[in-house]
């Protein structure tokens, strides 16, 4: 988790302890989100992959975090996303993704890639409220 000053530099969570404590709270809400999800798997007597496991665990936090966005928006009241997201933000943050995707292959990319766009594309069809 990143947090920033007032005058906008960096402050880490071993310098805060504010930011120590709500790492925790959120790894607690987490833990929380996986708890069925990994009892049903030791319930099954299933093996899931440490890849699938780690795609549960960002889906938790991605959902977690959309949520508390979504709750924050409207509890300030604020209806449209462009309030607080603008085009250059989108830009920014798509040229960082676009710069830590390493492809290695072909045949790698084109099995991976839509798997993840679907992913995500199931993840922005769920209602948030």
């Amino acid at each position: 988790m990143k947090l920033v000053d007032p005058s906008g530099n960096e402050v880490t969570s071993k310098e805060n302890k504010d930011a120590k404590e709500l790492e925790k709270q959120l790894s607690s809400k987490i833990e929380e989100m996986l708890e069925p999800v990994m009892n049903k798997v030791k319930l099954s007597g299933a093996q899931v992959p440490q890849q699938q496991l780690m795609q549960i665990s960002s889906a938790a936090h991605q959902m977690l975090f959309n949520r508390m966005i979504y709750n924050l928006l409207s509890k300030v009241g604020i209806e449209d996303i462009n309030e607080v997201l603008s085009e250059d933000d989108v830009e920014e943050l798509s040229t960082s993704l676009k710069n830590q995707i390493k492809i290695q292959g072909q045949d790698d990319d084109s099995n991976d890639m839509p798997d993840m766009q679907e992913m995500m594309r199931k993840q922005q069809d769920k209602p948030e409220a």
